[in-house]
């Protein structure tokens, strides 16, 4: 069942601190949004109120128009995963054990393990690719490997709706492209990520979310929201954008501190 995030006036923050503010978006159902912008502007700390791991000082997170606080934690659980910038397993699981987690929202001390959480965690283990590592530890793993085994398990948790927080960091060129393959490839789901690269982010995203300072300062598809004005405002950084010659998406050319570019 297709779920639809969408947030009011949200305001987050931490103690006395306000970190975004005032924020009111809606995220395209079985689409990808990709939120942008330069660090300390709150990508995260939206990511971590719409998982319902912050409190709003103002404002809700919607889910099909209900407030995420009014919903009981196993239901929200059932709908929407989160996968955090840096996870950490247990020492010495294997790559099945950690994906069979997933499926803890679904059990009840009258439904154990069935047939149906079986077949959840085959899907998610065969769907990213990691069906053949099932039995190794996930310390043996490498940087890729692992994340792939995490959408894995975010997968076989079997939510509607996905947020991942910077999915590709410490990954090389080449597992960030397998990463975000994997993630546009995702059918029936709604993904919001938060990405550092603007490029990768216009070619991936369905929908983009430039941040600054807390504020929502666009959205849009990435040819509305990557223009050379915006990414100035966003990342003081001068730049001219071209269509990429493999996707004909907005392809962003900064220009050097020292050249203003044309």
């Amino acid at each position: 069942m297709t779920s639809q995030l969408a947030t009011t006036n949200l305001s987050l923050g931490y103690g006395s601190d306000r970190t975004v503010t005032d924020v009111s978006v809606v995220f395209p159902p079985e689409q990808t949004t990709v939120v942008v912008g330069p660090n300390g502007c709150g990508k995260s700390t939206l990511l971590r109120g719409l998982a319902r791991l912050l409190k709003p000082q103002y404002g809700a997170v919607l889910l099909d128009g209900v407030n995420i606080k009014d919903l009981p934690a196993r239901t929200f659980a059932q709908r929407l995963g989160m996968l955090p910038q840096q996870p950490i397993a247990p020492d010495g699981i294997t790559v099945a054990d950690l994906v069979a987690r997933g499926r803890h929202p679904h059990q009840r001390w009258f439904r154990q393990w069935s047939d149906d959480d079986n077949l959840a965690v085959k899907r998610a283990m065969d769907a990213t690719g990691v069906t053949g590592l099932s039995e190794r530890s996930i310390d043996e793993l490498s940087g890729g490997q692992k994340q792939r085994v995490w959408i894995a398990l975010a997968l076989a948790q079997g939510p509607s709706i996905m947020l991942l927080d910077e999915p590709t960091t410490f990954l090389d060129l080449a597992h960030q492209i397998d990463v975000l393959d994997l993630l546009r490839g995702l059918e029936d789901r709604t993904i919001v990520a938060v990405l550092h690269d603007l490029n990768q982010a216009a070619r991936y995203a369905d929908h983009l979310i430039a941040m600054k300072d807390g504020r929502v300062v666009a959205q849009g598809a990435p040819a509305e929201v990557v223009r050379p004005e915006i990414v100035e405002e966003v990342f003081g950084l001068s730049c001219v954008v071209i269509s990429d010659p493999l996707t004909g998406t907005p392809l962003v050319v900064p220009a050097s501190r020292k050249v203003k570019a044309q």
